[in-house]
């Protein structure tokens, strides 16, 4: 399911707040091979990301191995799951593919953040500098559960990089145009809904929720596509089995034919016998 307006222009304002080593042209290709996501979480825990370890790539294989090695070794950190599908679409450059990447990322990092603040006792009012990325991720959306306000008043002050153009301005249209005829929210309306929007926190369980239920019915259908996979090979083997029988049946019916009518033609030809009375 594609992420409507306003989650995409909050997944397009956060990404814009963040620092990146490529000018910003084409969401779907510039994060095509991993690099830049590995920056994004770079940004907020430094430790945890080895950006040596993904070199920016052209080949698919280049690009699908970055992704395997996020899965591997940062994303199992932070509980986030990828699929051999959903690698293969980010390295595609499919339209929607990172903004549902980045969508999910958002929520692991915020409890990922919030598990970390509770393991070490501290409270929600300790709202990091915009230079402290070490621990504390400072994204509008990545702490709104526990920073709400903070992260409001960063986000209204924020600007965009220079000589960088924002995704806002450019992805947003392409990635979810409304259908003919109705007008595209203005930036001030997306605000005013996510101001006039549920409690974050819900909305963050529900997310989680959602996520977990789709993991769980892919698990599922994995199940029974490998149960389909074992009784068509079960019934490949029976049909085999009695396809040997038939053409083993069919031989011996053919021997058998063919001894009769020998053996036919053989009294045809032997003398008849003449009785004497």
């Amino acid at each position: 399911m594609a992420a409507d307006e306003e989650e995409l222009q909050r997944i397009y304002q956060w990404i814009d707040e963040i620092p990146l080593s490529r000018p910003k042209r084409n969401i779907s290709r510039d994060f095509a091979d991993g690099v830049l996501v590995a920056e994004v979480v770079a940004h907020y825990y430094p430790r945890m990301v080895e950006l040596h370890n993904y070199p920016s790539a052209n080949s698919f294989a280049q690009k699908l191995y970055n992704w395997q090695t996020l899965s591997k070794k940062v994303f199992k950190k932070i509980g986030l799951a990828m699929s051999k599908a959903e690698m293969e679409a980010l390295s595609n450059a499919e339209p929607g593919a990172v903004e549902q990447l980045l969508k999910k990322l958002q929520v692991h990092l915020a409890k990922y953040n919030l598990r970390k603040k509770q393991q070490a006792g501290g409270g929600a009012d300790d709202s990091p500098g915009a230079g402290d990325y070490a621990d504390e991720p400072s994204s509008p959306a990545d702490v709104r559960a526990a920073e709400l306000p903070q992260q409001q008043a960063a986000q209204e002050q924020m600007a965009p990089q220079q000589g960088r153009q924002p995704y806002a301005a450019h992805d947003s249209a392409a990635a979810a145009a409304p259908p003919p005829g109705q007008p595209m929210p203005s930036q001030h309306a997306t605000a005013s809904a996510l101001a006039a929007g549920s409690d974050p926190l819900l909305l963050l369980q529900e997310r989680d929720q959602t996520v977990d239920e789709l993991s769980e019915t892919v698990e599922i259908l994995e199940i029974k596509v490998t149960k389909l996979e074992q009784l068509v090979r079960l019934k490949d083997s029976k049909i085999q089995t009695l396809g040997l029988r038939l053409q083993q049946y069919e031989a011996n019916a053919a021997a058998a034919q063919a001894d009769a009518q020998g053996q036919q033609a053989a009294n045809a030809y032997l003398p008849q016998q003449r009785h004497v009375y």
